[in-house]
C-alpha cells in the first residue's frame, strides 16, 4: 500500500471516529440538558427535523434541552454508518431514547426507536451537523414502574440528572 493510500485511509478511519463521537456528544449533551454542549454541535446555519420540530438548529437546542415536564431521558446511539466526501459526510444513526414524563403529576415512561439521518460539514477541523432529519420507526408509552428507594435500587444513591450536576461532569472537570 503505498504512503498517499495509507494516509486516505487514516484520514477516513480518523473521520468516522470523530463522527462517532459527535453522535455520541449529541446524546450526551440531550440527556445533560447541556444547552451549551448541544449548540457546539451543530454547524452554522444547520437544520434540524425533528418530529414535532422543525427549523433552524438554534432554536432546536432550546426545545431540546428544556421541554416541559422532561424528567429524565437517556439515548442509546447505535449501528452507525458513514460515508465521508472530504469535508462533508452523510450518516445514518439507530437511536433509542427512554424518557419519563411528568403531566400534572401522572408519570408516563416513553421509548421511542428511529433513526438520525444526518449531514455533516467539517468546520475548522471539527466535525458538525448541518442537517439533522429523525425518522421515527417506532414507540412504547406507559404508566411509570420506577422505583428509586426500595430494595436494591435503594441502595444506588449515585444517579444520573438532567445538568451539570450530574457526575459525569465531575469525572471530565467539567463541573461549573
Amino acid at each position: 500500500m503505498s504512503d498517499n493510500n495509507e494516509q486516505q485511509l487514516l484520514q477516513q478511519l480518523e473521520d468516522k471516529q470523530a463522527l462517532r463521537e459527535l453522535g455520541t456528544l449529541f446524546a450526551r449533551a440531550a440527556d445533560r440538558a447541556d444547552r451549551s454542549l448541544l449548540a457546539s454541535l451543530f454547524a452554522d446555519g444547520a437544520q434540524v427535523s425533528d418530529g414535532g420540530f422543525s427549523g433552524p438548529a438554534s432554536e432546536f437546542v432550546g426545545v431540546c434541552v428544556a421541554p416541559a415536564g422532561l424528567e429524565r431521558s437517556f439515548h442509546s446511539v447505535s449501528n452507525e454508518f458513514y460515508q465521508v466526501d472530504g469535508d462533508t459526510a452523510r450518516g445514518e444513526l439507530y437511536v433509542i431514547t427512554v424518557s419519563t414524563w411528568n403531566k400534572d403529576g401522572a408519570k408516563t415512561d416513553t421509548l421511542i426507536g428511529g433513526r438520525y439521518l444526518d449531514e455533516y460539514r467539517k468546520v475548522g477541523g471539527a466535525w458538525k451537523i448541518a442537517r439533522r432529519t429523525f425518522v421515527h420507526e417506532w414507540n412504547m408509552s406507559f404508566p411509570t414502574t420506577t422505583v428509586w428507594d426500595e430494595g436494591l435500587f435503594g441502595m444506588i444513591k449515585l444517579r444520573g440528572t438532567r445538568g451539570q450536576d450530574d457526575p459525569s461532569y465531575t469525572l471530565f472537570g467539567e463541573k461549573a
